[in-house]
């Protein structure tokens, strides 16, 4: 007996009607897109919050590698005259 290698078996689908009301998924499912918005705005503040933190350090530490290189100078200029002051003072010394 040949066998037929191309034919199905029919299953038949039978619609199950829903329930009265709500399907009780859909509750959770608002209950997850609920929290999921909520959770969206606090990330987005929270982002705000650090861009505006990161723009207000970039300001700050222009002003703080002004302040750096200035302070180099003065320390370097502190360092002539405290040389000076050496030499002055061996230099009478040895008047």
């Amino acid at each position: 007996m040949a066998s037929n290698s191309n034919s199905s078996i029919a299953i038949p689908i039978i619609p199950i009607p829903p329930p009265h009301g709500e399907l009780p998924f859909i509750s959770e499912a608002e209950e997850v897109l609920s929290k999921t918005e909520v959770f969206c705005l606090m990330f987005d503040r929270l982002m705000k919050d650090i861009f505006w933190a990161w723009s207000d350090y970039e300001c700050l530490k222009v002003l703080l590698d002004l302040v750096c290189s200035t302070l180099e100078v003065v320390n370097a200029t502190l360092t002539k005259i405290e040389d000076t002051n050496e030499r002055i003072a061996r230099d009478f010394k040895v008047v």
